[in-house]
């Protein structure tokens, strides 16, 4: 029987392209961070920098800042490999809160489902705590079907898919600066949502999360906020929102740019043992 050795040239070429095969296996997501501007008014009427990423809702007279909705179209992001994921965030200033109502504050990711106007939406938005019968903060889902606007949670607008307590109350929501989030991660049995609500300069925190083994939609391409009249804000001041879009698949320039390194790496070996020959 004939055997063939390896030569250390071939071996080196072959423990080359492992190495290379190893990289591609460890290359980190792609995440793509786009600020959310041009808004448009729903409900309400007092608003300001409507066109930035820091809108302004009230003008600081008693409760102005309660009713108003707004959103924002985004880039079509879909979810559609393990991994891939969107978060909505930002910072926000309220101002005259008094005693506040849970579920007042609304912020949600949206898919339009082939809607012409505000309603009919699908997505997911998520609450603060505070007062009255169920004072926790909530994550909600769009009803399939629903003719409602998007941020409202009436029945068949939308169903409750999760309630947490904050720390250290729930009725500790109160005027101050918050950051908030809502991330949307595409896993093996659907999608997982997680947000979060917390104080700057008030001692507040509220997060949750839940897993959404049947969602309605894996596409989202618009932001929006709701706040209730049960708020009582006299001002609700936005900062930097963005949507940050994360790729659990590498880009495409970074796979070719992989590929020209093994190319490069082969020929390099390959002539170095051309050259001993």
């Amino acid at each position: 029987m004939n055997t063939k050795s390896v030569s250390r040239p071939d071996l080196r070429l072959f423990l080359a392209g492992v190495a290379v095969l190893g990289l591609l296996a460890t290359l980190p997501s792609t995440a793509h961070a786009v600020p959310v501007s041009s808004w448009t008014q729903y409900s309400g009427s007092i608003s300001s920098d409507l066109d930035t990423a820091s809108p302004i809702l009230g003008n600081g007279t008693t409760e102005s800042a309660d009713g108003q909705t707004i959103y924002a179209a985004t880039p079509t992001w879909i979810l559609g490999a393990v991994g891939d994921s969107i978060t909505l965030s930002g910072a926000v200033t309220f101002t005259g809160l008094a005693s506040p109502q849970a579920d007042q504050f609304r912020f949600g990711l949206y898919d339009v489902n082939n809607q012409s106007g505000a309603t009919g939406w699908l997505g997911y938005f998520a609450t603060n705590s505070g007062g009255g019968g169920n004072p926790n903060s909530r994550l909600w889902e769009r009803d399939p079907g629903n003719t409602t606007s998007f941020g409202s949670n009436g029945t068949g607008s939308a169903t409750q898919r999760a309630s947490v307590s904050a720390s250290p109350a729930n009725n500790a929501f109160a005027s101050g600066a918050y950051t908030f989030s809502l991330t949307i991660t595409r896993s093996d049995s659907g999608l997982d949502l997680a947000w979060s609500i917390t104080g700057t300069n008030v001692t507040y925190t509220v997060s949750g999360t839940y897993a959404d083994t049947t969602p309605q939609t894996y596409t989202f391409d618009r932001v929006g906020f709701f706040t209730g009249g049960g708020l009582n804000a006299d001002q609700v001041s936005f900062s930097n929102i963005d949507v940050t879009y994360t790729s659990a698949v590498p880009e495409p320039s970074t796979w070719a740019m992989l590929a020209a390194l093994i190319v490069l790496v082969s020929a390099c070996l390959l002539r170095r043992h051309s050259s001993r020959m």
